[in-house]
């Protein structure tokens, strides 16, 4: 029943919520077509028309380059359309940096459920493929190539930049790359500091397709690599910064695991981890939450709380352990930092 105030509650967030499918979808028509490619220059509708093989009016063609361009896609001046640096950057199918597979990847891991909502809630969750649990090496094998991308399209040098900024970076020998996928974080690290030797640490599968990653880096002489699952392998000793990022989901024995960074550190050393760190009782930041919506509904909501892993740090005897929250341009993210000493 409406209250003599309900005037005061908009309904504009409701606008918001009904463009999203919108540009979800020419977001996915324009990778699907490699608009990208053949808008390079200033074109005219119909040349686009030629150039995309379109064989009926161009009525719905302009229409769509009209919603790239709304998008920030395009670019539309006197009647002619042309590609935007972000277009050329990562809807160009030649660029490096080139995101379908990531978009594709993505969003076979984040929109699978979300047809379907009602029913699994009413009736339980769907049965997980055994190459689809979080935690299956196959699972992360697949995910080897979007994650390169992902992180060379600029969130490398994010997270370097934090880890640059650390005291400890200045006079630092041995980093760790604790379950790096692609390894390409570690990667630009080592980069930035012409004494640091890495360490990527991951499942051999993905070993086998990070050291091609590396290569292309031009850093196979300065990272080296053990295979491995992080719960059993032996991590080395003689590291200054240890950096893991999103993956300690899968940590089985917290206390027996995060007493094992502690020791693999040298005295002065330092635990960095970047991860969600949810607040409001896991209602927020509200991007992270809805992107990880279809895999909590099947059951897999590995998220942590703000606080959890700096708590597994305390436990395990690390002198100092400080949390603070970083904005890295997708959502807000808890970093932990935690020295062996004070």
């Amino acid at each position: 029943m409406m209250k003599q105030n309900d005037n005061d509650v908009p309904m504009d967030p409701l606008f918001d919520i009904l463009v999203g499918p919108v540009k979800m979808a020419v977001l996915e028509a324009a990778l699907d077509l490699k608009v990208a490619d053949v808008l390079e220059e200033d074109m005219p509708v119909h040349a686009v028309a030629r150039a995309l093989n379109v064989r009926t009016g161009t009525q719905a063609l302009g229409a769509f380059l009209d919603g790239m361009t709304a998008m920030g896609f395009l670019e539309k001046q006197n009647g002619l359309y042309r590609d935007t640096q972000f277009a050329l950057r990562y809807l160009h199918s030649k660029s490096p940096l080139y995101m379908k597979t990531f978009v594709s990847r993505m969003t076979g891991m984040q929109h699978k459920n979300l047809d379907r909502i009602a029913d699994i809630v009413k009736n339980g969750p769907p049965e997980v493929e055994k190459s689809e649990v979080l935690a299956s090496e196959a699972k992360w094998e697949k995910a080897v190539s979007h994650l390169a991308a992902y992180q060379r399209a600029g969130m490398a040098q994010r997270v370097a930049d934090l880890v640059q900024a650390l005291p400890e970076f200045k006079d630092a020998g041995k980093l760790l790359d604790l379950g790096g996928g692609p390894g390409l974080m570690g990667a630009e690290m080592v980069r930035r500091h012409p004494n640091l030797k890495g360490v990527l640490l991951d499942q051999s599968a993905i070993i086998h397709l990070a050291e091609k990653e590396i290569r292309k880096e031009g850093l196979e002489q300065r990272i080296s690599f053990i295979p491995g699952d992080y719960n059993e392998t032996d991590l080395g000793s003689g590291y200054d910064i240890i950096w893991a990022s999103h993956n300690l989901y899968y940590v089985r024995d917290p206390q027996c695991f995060y007493a094992r960074l502690r020791e693999a550190l040298t005295d002065k050393g330092v635990v960095v981890c970047l991860h969600e760190g949810l607040t409001c009782e896991r209602t927020r930041p509200a991007g992270i939450v809805l992107s990880r919506l279809s895999l909590a509904l099947e059951g897999q909501d590995v998220s942590f709380e703000r606080g959890r892993i700096a708590g597994y740090l305390k436990a395990a005897g690390f002198a100092r352990v400080e949390s603070r929250t970083v904005n890295l341009g997708v959502d807000e993210w808890e970093l932990v930092t935690a020295r062996k000493t004070a």
